[in-house]
């Protein structure tokens, strides 16, 4: 067996995860698009195409796959992205191995089920549409903006009862702390700057969580 070979047989028996995903096949270059964006605004990651989720082994159909892989990150993914294709031949099958890379200096929307264009992101072996706070936050981030919040410590001691829950949605964030949507999410972005808060993703979509 080719070193090749067995670096790729290795990696699928790993399963998928962060950085690794499955794709039987491609046949909506708006779904990869999806998969590839996920990767992208997280931190990087490869698509093994012609791989069951089980890590079973089934190769392309057709080189039009290639195509579109292509049309997915050039005019599914806005902007376009960085990526790179890598032919192997394995068990006498085809498998493509996508390299998505980590884009650093712009989130990378993709268009869900109904061609609204979103952010998604990669979490574990899953990928998930991220909220406008996501978006915020990382604008937020990237242009290294500062925030503080008001009289600090009597703060502090509002949220201790409240940062128990440990997880928790943005309703019962607004709730506990009877604020309008726009200071909760105002308050809710500074706690997520500061590091008090992280996001949070599960079955049921975005949350946040105490860190």
């Amino acid at each position: 067996m080719k070193f090749e070979e067995y670096n790729l047989q290795k990696r699928i028996s790993q399963g998928e995860g962060q950085h690794l995903d499955f794709k039987f096949a491609i046949n909506d270059s708006k779904k990869i698009a999806r998969s590839m964006s996920a990767f992208a605004n997280a931190d990087g990651g490869i698509l093994l195409i012609g791989v069951k989720d089980n890590g079973k082994i089934v190769g392309i159909k057709s080189e039009e796959e290639y195509y579109m892989i292509e049309t997915a990150a050039m005019l599914y993914c806005k902007p376009s992205m960085k990526y790179d294709v890598i032919k192997h031949d394995i068990e006498d099958k085809e498998v493509l191995e996508v390299i998505v890379y980590y884009s650093s200096d712009e989130l990378i929307y993709a268009p869900d089920e109904h061609n609204n264009w979103c952010i998604y992101i990669r979490k574990n072996d899953k990928n998930y549409v991220a909220s406008s706070i996501y978006e915020d936050v990382w604008l937020a981030r990237h242009n290294n903006e500062i925030v503080k919040i008001d009289d600090i410590d009597n703060f502090r001691k509002n949220i201790t009862k409240f940062s128990l829950k440990k997880i928790f949605t943005f309703k019962e964030f607004q709730k506990y702390f009877k604020l309008n949507y726009k200071d909760s999410y105002s308050l809710l972005m500074k706690l997520i700057l500061l590091g008090w808060v992280d996001f949070f993703f599960d079955d049921e979509g975005e949350k946040y969580q105490f860190i």
